[in-house]
């Protein structure tokens, strides 16, 4: 694909390499100023090179000839939010974790775990299951999610996402 200006295909090529990015990422690291980025990026939207999904805190970009289907999409947003990450990734590694044991590993609030928990079992991307007093929850399918942080690795800039890629792999290997 080509472009008239450089601005455009370096935009083009990052959200590319990070499908799922948000704007203020995008800003950092391409360093550029607000306006020149935020009129690059609507140009790109209305040629529908770009798509623009609002995941109700951040307006994420994917480049449209991405294969990502709708689900892929929503689980690659939640992978850019470093909390959202870090849970998912200690879920795939310890499934039936409960809150208090999450909160510990990742070294977040019980209040801040309990609330990226709820936004990831209304996307229907964990599930809880309730014993007495205690939920434990679950990912529903970790092979999609081990797969897009395969995928993209580059894009995460985490060691934590490193670190899983080589032990998921050394698992699925034997």
């Amino acid at each position: 694909m080509e472009f008239e200006l450089e601005t455009r295909r370096r935009i083009y090529e990052q959200i590319k390499k990070s499908p799922g990015i948000h704007f203020r990422e995008l800003e950092r690291r391409l360093q550029m100023v607000v306006g020149n980025l935020q009129y690059h990026l609507q140009y790109m939207e209305k040629k529908n090179l770009i798509r623009a999904l609002n995941d109700g805190d951040y307006v994420r970009y994917f480049v449209k000839d991405r294969s990502l289907n709708e689900t892929e999409r929503k689980i690659m947003s939640f992978l850019r939010r470093s909390g959202c990450r870090h849970i998912l990734l200690q879920l795939l590694n310890n499934p039936e974790m409960n809150n208090k044991e999450i909160s510990q590993a990742v070294g977040l609030s019980p209040s801040t775990v309990s609330w990226n928990l709820n936004k990831l079992v209304e996307a229907g991307i964990i599930k809880r299951e309730k014993t007495g007093r205690i939920s434990k929850f679950t990912v529903i399918d970790p092979s999609a999610i081990a797969e897009l942080l395969i995928c993209y690795k580059e894009s995460f800039l985490d060691t934590l996402v490193d670190g899983f890629i080589e032990m998921w792999e050394f698992k699925n290997s034997k």
